[in-house]
């Protein structure tokens, strides 16, 4: 007979962790409530455990009121979907904590499975959706992912992953693994991304943003389609409109272009309309509504918008969009809410280039040296031509070692010396880029606090990114990176070429909160079960810092044990390593959702600390397995030195044992299928035996089979 040791075969969702900093509520609650959306997550975690509860009355519901508790549990998961909702909309990373863990969900009929999260791959376009207005500072960004034949709002839930991370995967095609509900994506892992060529081929990204390779460059041929409102007209007439954008010279959304790509890119199309859509002025933000509408209006009046490019939507003013204009980035429709500012235009179609805001580390728009800021009719600042390849190749250089550098203006044609610098900036996997502006062209209308300075920005180096304006030098000024260990100045201007110095000392060491993750964040067992959980610290430290150790606690709910297989942990600075926490529950604990807090404190400055969440689901396994024998059959004899029993058994909680048993004696146990054992005949007395099956299941419910046999 076979012999292995029962196990707990224990569900779990692989998700990612929640990053928010709160101390665990104490007493006897069953979970603490974290992040700024507390009433949310008060009455989610309040639906989860109504769920649980009507799950639990489903299972032993006699067939009577079978459907009558199915209709309960049902409305129990239509009440905690739309909770839910609002998690993964405000914050996809508290909503991956409440999470309804694999071991219950699957137990669930498929009435009520359609109403609950569901963990998917999902493979498709990724593109962003920015509305902007520079005048008011009023910003939003959206992510969406473009997948089975629809769209989903991509947002990231796994704890080291960032909006970078997202705006690298930006206009490229990705699989995904993540946690889908009703039209919301949340990636669990960003490890997990895979980059889709054209021909199905995939690579790994590591959910960095991935390089932009080819130039943007190209004759954007467009279709702009104004539109009027039920109750208001839009007031500006096509023949300006067609001015301002695709006009040859001047401050057009063409020239701007043509100016700052070298002539790489240009705006060519024609204007429509004006047609009305059946909306109001003052009514819902429903663009894509508008959009619709505008394209069907100009299709029935012989235009084909699929023939463009790119299609620009100008409405006579909607009251309850924020925006004043809006984009997919990178992609081909834009929404324009201001028609007589040309600079708006501007900055959307370069939101549909790849383009992003270009600001300051403290205001969204606050560079007003690009379009892509202040919505200002300029050419575009250093960093965002020397990402979209808008420089002749050789003008801009990379400074790795001190000296002075050479830095022709941006807007000089055949300069003979760079126009861009780009420096490494190690802590954040950046760049730095230093330019020098002109009033030439375009430019004259430059504020004069940019020109003839150095301008120094801060970007990724890929777009789509947000590009930083950190400073605009005078000749004698400075700028220094002490993190690592970087300085920067003008030391002389000369007409149209700057010297810069540019020296590298030693970098010092900047201390930043570790990351912390607890995965997956959201498991179940039935009472007394003990759940492993994989808890990682990354060190934010910069190198400088070199290896930092981490001493490692938590706060459990009341009854609850943790303990860790390390209490503290050394991590290079940069790199990541783990440990292993068990939680055990009580034995008495009801169904529920439990919070769990884990803090990692850098030993060299316990200031430094971070706090992290898991989650652990309490649901016994009220449904007993289902078991039968194989062989004998009932009512069969057997006969000869032995026979075989055999039986088989399942359950969704996984089996733990069956025990055979002949006339109420045990006779032998068996774990693992087919499940079996021999009995000795030549011991068993002659006649009828009664044979009974004992099948247990991993939460503990048992139940029985029995037949009668004739020994002869």
């Amino acid at each position: 007979m076979k012999s292995k040791e029962v196990q707990t075969s224990l569900r779990w969702m692989r998700v990612a962790p929640v990053a928010v900093a709160v101390a665990l509520a104490g007493g006897a609650v069953h979970a603490s409530h974290v992040g700024e959306e507390l009433t949310t997550d008060q009455q989610t975690v309040a639906s989860t455990d109504q769920l649980l509860s009507a799950l639990r009355q489903w299972e032993n519901a006699p067939a009577s009121v079978r459907e009558a508790r199915l209709q309960q549990l049902v409305r129990m998961t239509e009440a905690r979907k739309q909770r839910m909702l609002r998690l993964f909309e405000k914050n996809p990373r508290l909503a991956q904590l409440r999470l309804l863990p694999d071991g219950v969900r699957e137990r669930l009929p498929a009435q009520a499975m359609v109403h609950v999260e569901q963990n998917l791959r999902l493979t498709g376009e990724v593109y962003g959706v920015v509305g902007s207005n520079p005048a008011s500072g009023y910003t939003q960004q959206n992510f969406m992912l473009r997948a089975n034949g629809g769209d989903y709002h991509l947002s990231m839930a796994d704890t080291s992953g960032s909006e970078r991370d997202l705006l690298g995967w930006a206009g490229r095609r990705v699989a995904l693994d993540v946690t889908a509900l009703s039209g919301h994506a949340m990636v669990r892992d960003k490890r997990s991304a895979q980059l889709v060529a054209a021909d199905g081929a995939t690579t790994t990204s590591t959910g960095s943003a991935v390089s932009n390779t080819t130039t943007i460059q190209g004759a954007q041929k467009t279709l702009v389609i104004l539109t009027n409102f039920t109750d208001k007209a839009v007031s500006c007439t096509p023949a300006a409109v067609s001015n301002a954008v695709f006009g040859a010279t001047g401050a057009t959304v063409n020239n701007n272009y043509v100016e700052s790509s070298g002539g790489k890119v240009t705006f060519n199309g024609q204007v429509v309309g004006p047609f009305t859509i059946p909306y109001t002025s003052s009514g819902a933000c429903s663009y894509s509504g508008f959009a619709s509408a505008a394209e069907a209006a100009a299709k029935a009046a012989g235009v084909d918008p699929a023939q463009f490019q790119r299609v620009s939507y100008v409405l006579a003013g909607n009251s309850q969009c924020g925006w004043s204009g809006l984009a997919y980035m990178p992609g081909r429709q834009s929404w324009i809410n201001s028609c007589s500012a040309t600079g708006v235009y501007s900055h959307e179609l370069g939101h549909n280039l790849s383009l992003h805001h270009a600001g300051t580390p403290s205001t969204e728009y606050g560079d007003g040296s690009d379009p892509m800021g202040s919505a200002s009719v300029v050419r575009h600042n250093g960093a965002n031509m020397a990402m979209a390849g808008w420089l002749p190749y050789g003008q801009v250089v990379e400074a790795n070692t001190s000296g002075s550098y050479s830095l022709s203006a941006l807007e000089l044609s055949g300069a003979t010396s760079p126009q861009v610098i780009r420096i490494a900036k190690p802590d954040t996997a950046e760049y730095y880029y230093l330019s020098m502006r002109q009033p030439i062209g375009l430019d004259t209308s430059l504020s004069p606090s940019y020109l003839n300075r150095l301008s120094i920005h801060r970007s990724t180096g890929k777009l789509p990114a947000k590009t930083f304006l950190l400073s605009y030098l005078a000749v004698g000024g400075s700028y220094t990176d002490a993190t690592n260990g970087i300085s920067i100045s003008l030391q002389a201007l000369a007409g149209s070429v700057a010297t810069v110095g540019v020296s590298f000392s030693g970098a010092t060491c900047s201390r930043a909160a570790p990351t912390v993750t607890v995965n997956p964040t959201a498991k179940s067992a039935g009472p007394g079960g003990t759940i492993g959980y994989s808890v990682s610290i990354a060190n934010r430290n910069s190198a400088a810092c070199g290896a930092g150790t981490f001493n490692l606690s938590r706060a459990m709910p009341s009854g609850f044990s943790g303990s860790f297989a390390l209490g503290s942990v050394s991590v290079a600075a940069g790199s990541t390593a783990s440990t292993t926490l068990n939680v055990t529950s009580p034995s008495t604990a009801a169904d529920g959702t439990y919070t769990f807090d884990v803090t990692a404190a850098d030993a060299s400055a316990a200031t430094s600390s971070a706090l992290e969440h898991g989650a652990y689901t309490v649901y016994r396994d009220g449904t007993p397995p289902t078991v039968a024998f194989g062989s004998p059959r009932d009512g069969a004899s057997v006969s000869g030195r032995q026979v075989t029993l055999s039986a088989s058994a399942s359950d969704a909680s996984g089996i733990g044992r069956v025990e055979f048993y002949v006339n109420g004696v045990l006779l032998g146990t068996d774990t693992s299928a087919p499940y079996s054992v021999n009995w000795n005949l030549r011991k068993a007395a002659k006649g009828p035996a009664t044979l009974k099956l004992r099948a247990v299941d991993n939460a503990g419910n048992a139940s029985e089979a029995s037949i009668i046999v004739t020994v002869q």
